[in-house]
């Protein structure tokens, strides 16, 4: 199970947001690949739907940090994979082909490959093409999380998938009830600083059953004060290896 192993100083539950992106651009097939080389504990991307209906992994609604910038969700995935990577950390470095849109099942498929928890933040209310996506790779539903600002798409990908780890982003207090109900979750509150984070905000999840984390452990004392305080998970977009 996804939290079995104890979480200490020298065993991090690093999540390596969009790929590991000091060394690649964000949300790249390289970026995910470093992560695993790095044996990071999860690989987080975001997920969208082209018009055709083909997955791939990209943060913003438009092709943004492309050399073209088009709507996702109004592109077909033959048009969109002409398109290049043309922002980010040592683009130099990579072959053309890696500067593609990645598909969703490339993703996937390095998370098989290092043995990463495939965390995945849903962009649209698309849980169960989401699902559908992940079992087709050969994940078992309680070695995933799924991930969202919205609470309802993480209780329809409850509905979906009974065993998969929910994790609402930027949690706040009147959905903690319906989100506990629901089993097998998390949450990270919109708290920016975590050397101001109250205690009591922490506890207050911990007692209701919930997993905690907060955004992010980017220092070596942001992590070892998350760890401190008892957080669960540490989103990072640097970190990596023991502290």
């Amino acid at each position: 199970m996804l939290f079995d192993t104890p979480q200490v100083l020298e065993h991090p539950r690093y999540i390596s947001h969009r790929g590991f992106t000091p060394l690649a651009p964000e949300n790249s097939i390289p970026s995910f690949e470093y992560a695993g080389l790095l044996r990071q504990w999860a690989i987080e991307t975001d997920v969208r739907f082209t018009r055709d209906g083909t997955a791939v992994c990209c943060h913003d609604a438009e092709t943004a940090h492309f050399d073209l910038s088009l709507p996702i969700a109004q592109t077909d995935w033959a048009e969109l994979e002409k398109l290049r990577i043309s922002e980010g950390n040592r683009l130099a470095c990579f072959r053309d082909a890696q500067r593609r849109l990645p598909l969703f099942s490339e993703y996937l498929a390095v998370c098989r490959r290092f043995g990463a928890v495939p965390f995945i933040e849903m962009k649209t209310p698309d849980a169960g093409r989401v699902v559908k996506e992940v079992r087709g790779a050969g994940f078992d539903d309680g070695d995933v999380v799924m991930s969202s600002s919205r609470l309802d798409w993480l209780l329809d990908a409850r509905r979906e998938a009974p065993r998969m780890f929910l994790h609402w982003i930027f949690a706040d207090e009147d959905g903690l009830s319906p989100l506990a109900s629901a089993g097998n979750a998390g949450i990270s509150w919109n708290i920016p600083d975590v050397f101001s984070a109250p205690q009591e905000k922490i506890d207050l999840a911990h007692a209701m059953g919930l997993k905690v984390c907060l955004r992010a452990g980017d220092t070596f004392d942001a992590v070892r004060t998350m760890l401190e305080m008892g957080l669960d998970y540490l989103p990072t977009n640097c970190m990596h290896g023991k502290i």
